[in-house]
């Protein structure tokens, strides 16, 4: 609902008057991390958030419900198309959420609950986000700057409700000299990547951590049994090749130690990782080099095709420090993942077997 003008804003209360109107607009300071005083966090003044706003002791009622907020670059403020004005006499909650009102990522808004319902990640993939609760303001603060510009508004405060997952492809040693002087050498062609046995469809309920608390106030995290803040997963997965996603099909000569990301920065559903299920799957190519002692050149001698190696996703290390045991809310996640072509020198293991005793069972006469 949005409403025309400062009359129908304060239809709530008996005949309020408003003075100095241009500077009680309502205004707002989105960053992406922390409450106070950020540096490098703040919200990027080309996009738009949504925001819903109750006036204290009413109900059943949004003084603002889902209207755009925008930067205005001609006043350097944050505010909605139609202005809202602070009300006498009266404070204020805000909530506010990314990106607005896109395709299956609006959660359902209450004072003291928000909620995202079956939201599928491999189509969405925008950064979802939503903001701390702003209670019980009466006007513009400052408290949050990015350096350089100072914007007075209602605190923004917005927490990522998705994973960030990014995957990098390392070639390793891929050359080795012998004692004799012989030389052998790898060239490793990655050829497709594959996720696969992932959930991509999830649910979200936050409910709001102290409902008595004013200022900003953060939302409870959904945890599950172990801990871990995901999701609840809406799709299942019937067997180990289910939801086989973010297929990236293109070949690549690696380079040794240099690292290549084959699946970028991508929003994924927070969830669990379970061991053989969410899995990584990389096709490479490997030629095989030789170049003996004092000879001038190498010589190809082996060349495999279409070899397959899968991975979980899941890291335990023992060390939670180190592990990745589940893909949580407001994570980044990177993957560096190294092929090492070479593999194990070939090596013998002689034995002899033990002689087979055999005697015979009569004697031989010789008759001369």
């Amino acid at each position: 609902m949005v409403l025309a003008g400062a009359a129908l804003m304060f239809a709530a209360c008996s005949k309020t008057e408003v003075k100095n109107a241009q500077n009680n607009v309502i205004g707002f300071q989105p960053a992406n991390q922390v409450a106070t005083k950020v540096t490098g966090s703040v919200f990027p003044t080309t996009e738009t958030f949504g925001t819903y706003a109750w006036t204290v002791g009413t109900t059943g009622e949004f003084f603002i419900e889902n209207d755009e907020v925008a930067f205005d670059a001609a006043s350097s403020v944050w505010t909605t198309a139609t202005p809202y004005y602070w009300p006498k006499n009266q404070s204020v909650d805000f909530f506010s959420y990314y990106p607005y009102n896109a395709s299956g990522a609006v959660p359902a808004v209450t004072a003291n609950q928000i909620s995202y319902t079956n939201v599928d990640f491999s189509a969405t993939q925008v950064d979802i986000m939503y903001a701390d609760k702003a209670v019980g303001y009466t006007d513009n603060a400052n408290q949050v700057e990015d350096g350089q510009n100072a914007y007075e508004g209602v605190p923004t405060i917005f927490r990522h409700a998705g994973s960030k997952v990014k995957i990098n492809v390392i070639l390793g040693e891929n050359e080795k000299t012998e004692g004799d002087g012989t030389i052998t050498k790898w060239e490793v062609t990655l050829k497709s990547v594959l996720l696969y046995g992932l959930y991509i469809k999830g649910s979200c309920v936050m409910n709001l951590s102290d409902a008595s608390a004013t200022g900003i106030v953060p939302w409870t995290k959904p945890q599950d049994a172990d801990g871990n803040y995901v999701w609840a997963v809406d799709n299942t997965l019937t067997n180990a090749t289910d939801n086989s996603l973010y297929n990236d099909v293109q070949v690549r000569n690696l380079v040794k130690n240099v690292g290549q990301t084959v699946i970028p920065e991508t929003y994924m559903l927070p969830q669990a990782l379970v061991a053989g299920q969410q899995k990584i799957r990389l096709t490479f190519d490997v030629v095989t080099y030789r170049k003996a002692p004092g000879a001038a050149d190498f010589v190809q001698y082996l060349t495999q095709t279409d070899i397959v190696a899968d991975a979980d996703l899941l890291i335990d290390t023992g060390n939670l420090n180190t592990s990745i045991l589940a893909w949580q809310m407001n994570q980044n996640i990177v993957y560096n993942i190294t092929i090492g072509p070479a593999g194990k020198q070939i090596t013998f293991d002689p034995a002899i077997d033990n002689w087979e005793n055999k005697t015979v069972a009569t004697n031989i006469e010789l008759v001369i």
